[in-house]
């Protein structure tokens, strides 16, 4: 079996980005990680995490998440309050839709201050309903 630890995030601001993604995941608080606490660790399902460090450089990464239909539309209601852009595209995500146009249940693809693409996906039809 092979599971996911963590993923490693670059950022400008480590500590104001992995706030950012977590308040728009509906996850919890960030906490301190690292030898020197520099880090933030965003805890995610099945014990594994995404670990932001800051960086004078990023490069931008594609990070997707799948989940329940219900957190889909807070996610989307989040992103919304929010003002920012969100779509269901990755070469336009700032189109405002949230339908599937790989057949799923619900996507939408946002980028964050660093130029990480983030994508959020529905685990159910449910969540087609929302655009």
């Amino acid at each position: 079996m092979i599971e996911l630890d963590h993923i490693g995030i670059a950022a400008q601001n480590a500590l104001e980005s992995a706030r950012t993604l977590a308040e728009i995941l509906g996850a919890g608080e960030p906490v301190p990680d690292g030898a020197d606490g520099d880090m933030y660790r965003v805890d995610l399902a099945h014990a594994a995490s995404l670990l932001f460090s800051r960086s004078d450089t990023v490069a931008a990464a594609h990070i997707a998440f799948r989940v329940a239909p219900q957190r889909f539309a807070e996610v989307v209601v989040r992103l919304q309050q929010r003002g920012m852009p969100f779509g269901n595209d990755p070469d336009d995500p700032r189109n405002g839709r949230t339908d599937d146009p790989i057949g799923g249940a619900g996507r939408v693809y946002f980028v964050d201050g660093n130029g990480h693409l983030f994508e959020v996906v529905s685990s159910s039809p449910r969540a087609s309903a929302i655009s």
